[in-house]
């Protein structure tokens, strides 16, 4: 069995798979929601102790067998940098990196976590070339995260950055690929290359500053701004589009984000190769309407991603899962990871 666990700033999602001959099976999966703690400024222990029951919980209701798990940080906590070298071999890459990190990761070393991954040798490029990825975070908030995952009666063997996973679980292993995770306190856009993250950049809009703007725009509540998200959209026609029209200010300046983003990727890589769809996923995903909208505004493909389509899932589960199907990116991807 593996286990993902996507500890999200508003929600919580697990998934457990099972692999037999190749072939990946869901076995359990589970989405709660959240208010009140934000994990990056809790000080005590005792003060994670609500959430870790929390996640306990959910595990019993999913009926998760496993208590090993896959977990996840938030993609805003963590430094993402593609680095060129000569074509090294992996010896002399983890050597260079011991050496070179302090170049790249804008923490002193001795207080970050880093892993990284070979994402491209190319002999044939002159000069000959490897990329790599790395990924850093500073140690006391990965601390922070097992220990929330220990107090929920976990084992942790293994934390990756958010894009890391829905990579793994969304992006085409073919062609270059956007991938965009709408959510709560932030979203994050990725590029992918054949199935590998080679660029992460992460925005600090997301479904919170989107309640602030109907709020402010509608006389409403906190309350009342999430429940008109979530009902109305990005409708040009529901309440006379008034939802839509308080939260378009704040969303052009996320697809202007992403269309830099796409930008920047070309130009760094030098690549004339353009992404013919966007893929996106988190809580936003399912808003009404926002496909059509994102589309017209970045005129690309843009489709909700399905974290299941490298998943079998059984008959008696999948009525759990086909409403919230974009809420499973990140897990599945860590669950993925396990298999490797």
């Amino acid at each position: 069995m593996s286990v993902g666990l996507d500890i999200g700033s508003k929600s919580i999602k697990v998934v457990e798979l099972e692999k037999k001959q190749n072939k990946w099976y869901l076995r359990g999966s589970g989405v709660v929601g959240y208010s009140g703690i934000v994990i990056e400024n809790v000080k005590e222990e005792k003060e994670l102790v609500p959430l870790a029951d929390i996640i306990k919980k959910l595990f019993n209701e999913a009926k998760i067998s496993s208590r090993e798990v896959i977990i996840s940080l938030p993609e805003r906590f963590a430094f993402v940098k593609l680095v060129t070298f000569p074509l090294l071999s992996d010896q002399e890459i983890d050597a260079a990196l011991k050496w070179e990190a302090d170049q790249y990761v804008p923490i002193p070393l001795e207080e970050a976590v880093m892993q990284y991954q070979i994402v491209l040798r190319d002999e044939k490029s002159n000069p000959p070339r490897v990329k790599v990825l790395l990924v850093a975070a500073r140690r006391s908030l990965v601390e922070k995260y097992v220990l929330l995952s220990q107090l929920a009666g976990l084992n942790v063997i293994a934390v990756e950055n958010e894009l890391l996973s829905l990579a793994r679980s969304l992006a085409s292993q073919t062609e270059l690929s956007v991938i965009v995770n709408l959510g709560a306190a932030s979203s994050d856009i990725g590029v992918t290359k054949m199935g590998d993250l080679w660029f992460s950049r992460s925005i600090p809009i997301g479904g919170d500053a989107l309640n602030r703007a109907i709020v402010q725009e509608l006389r409403i509540d906190a309350t009342q701004a999430e429940q008109y998200k979530k009902a109305y959209g990005f409708s040009p026609t529901l309440l006379e589009g008034k939802v839509r029209h308080a939260m378009e200010p704040v969303m052009r300046s996320l697809l202007d984000e992403i269309k830099k983003a796409i930008q920047y990727f070309i130009s760094e890589n030098s690549t004339e190769e353009k992404p013919k769809q966007i893929i996106i996923s988190g809580g936003l995903a399912g808003l009404p309407d926002l496909m059509p909208y994102f589309t017209k505004e970045l005129d690309l493909e843009v489709l909700v991603g399905n974290p299941f389509l490298r998943v079998e899932v059984p008959g008696d589960l999948q009525k759990s899962v086909i409403d919230y199907m974009h809420l499973y990116g990140v897990s599945i991807g860590l669950a993925l990871r396990g298999g490797k």
